[in-house]
């Protein structure tokens, strides 16, 4: 079973982020966080080692299949593609 991380967007520095199993239940969720990257590794942190892959869904959109170890040590290059795919814009220059 695959856990997903799902962000949303509640303002402009506003964040929340949950980690759900496969049943759809939501196991941690973690509100207030001021980037998508600072959302990553808060979720990659609780979901520690036990987990290899994660599914990443940004603003209800699924984004794709990422390594937890990735998530969590390269957050803004991954919040980077994150807005990429969604919406065309990127964070870094």
């Amino acid at each position: 079973m695959q856990p997903a991380i799902e962000i949303t967007q509640r303002g402009e520095n506003h964040f929340i982020s949950c980690v759900g199993v496969g049943d759809g239940s939501r196991c941690y969720e973690s509100e207030g966080l001021g980037s998508i990257a600072e959302c990553l590794q808060d979720a990659a942190a609780a979901l520690g080692s036990e987990f290899r892959f994660a599914t990443l869904i940004f603003d209800r959109m699924t984004v794709g299949s990422y390594p937890v170890a990735t998530i969590e040590h390269r957050a803004i290059e991954v919040a980077d593609e994150l807005l990429t795919k969604t919406f065309g814009r990127r964070v870094l220059a």
